[in-house]
């Protein structure tokens, strides 16, 4: 028996009353619905799908973003462990500059007193002084190097000065301005009235008188250029100083240094005496520069 392709559905409502009435659908109009039910759920399965992987996606960049976040307080955090910790090395970076500044001042001061106890004339250092106190207008790192720049220009000026101040010093030990005894200054430098006759006589040097066996020194640092017996100076020593002047100690009644040796200022070079021609026991003492005799009592001190 062939398919009806016109056969329908017929569906019968029976109410609770006599009257039945009837409905006709035809028949691929199930299957459409069916269709379209099915196309409306795979729709809606697809949106929710989309919808779910939005959802996963978005979860995951919040989770991206949450861990990036995270990661920069851990930075901030850090930085902020760093700032301190630069705040306070500048802090101490400003504490460490004024100290090294009331140091150079220090190092100034005693080096102007040096250089005036060794009788050197002070150069000046202005400049540098000026560039110490205009530290505090720069940023930390100009002021570390122009504290450095400072440090290197001074550390080769007290080299200069040290070399300088050893020259003047060594210097000063070869002038003969300690007085090479202890005594009482009996007769001074220049015209005299003579002790062995009548009339006046120019005296070379200065008498000083003590007892016999005091100790006579060096009054510089020198090299003995004669040790022996002088006519009316009787016991001799003589030192030339290398500087221009040379120094005589007459009468002395013992000799302790020999020709030819050098000697230290303040060094026991013989003992008081009356040897020679001598009135009493006493020093005679001279003081000659470029070979001229000169007045030592403007050099002993």
């Amino acid at each position: 028996m062939g398919k009806n392709k016109n056969s329908k559905i017929c569906i019968m409502i029976v109410p609770r009353t006599d009257k039945v009435k009837r409905l006709t659908v035809p028949q691929w109009l199930p299957k459409v619905l069916l269709l379209s039910i099915s196309t409306i759920f795979i729709g809606i399965l697809f949106i929710f799908n989309n919808l779910y992987i939005n959802k996963i996606n978005l979860e995951s960049k919040y989770n991206d973003k949450i861990t990036e976040i995270s990661n920069l307080e851990e930075k901030n955090r850090k930085k902020e462990i760093e700032l301190s910790k630069l705040k306070s090395q500048t802090n101490q970076l400003y504490q460490k500059t004024n100290e090294v500044e009331d140091k150079l001042m220090e190092i100034e001061k005693l080096q102007r007193q040096l250089e005036k106890m060794a009788g050197m004339k002070s150069p000046s250092r202005g400049g540098r002084i000026e560039r110490v106190t205009e530290l505090e207008t720069l940023e930390p790192v100009d002021e570390i190097q122009v504290l450095k720049e400072v440090l290197e220009n001074k550390e080769t000026e007290l080299k200069a000065f040290i070399n300088d101040l050893e020259e003047r010093f060594e210097y000063l030990e070869t002038v003969p301005d300690l007085w090479p005894t202890q005594g009482r200054l009996t007769s001074t430098f220049g015209n005299r009235r003579n002790p062995f006759g009548g009339g006046y006589r120019f005296h070379n040097g200065i008498d000083i008188a003590n007892s016999t066996g005091t100790n006579v020194w060096a009054a510089g640092k020198g090299k003995v250029t004669f040790s022996g017996y002088k006519s009316g100076l009787g016991r001799t020593i003589i030192i030339d100083h290398g500087n221009g002047y040379s120094t005589v100690y007459g009468h002395n009644s013992k000799l302790l240094v020999n020709k030819g040796e050098k000697v230290e200022k303040g060094q026991d070079i013989a003992k008081m005496g009356s040897t020679g021609r001598s009135t009493g026991s006493h020093l005679h003492f001279e003081i000659h520069k470029n070979k001229n005799i000169i007045d030592p009592l403007t050099i002993l001190k």
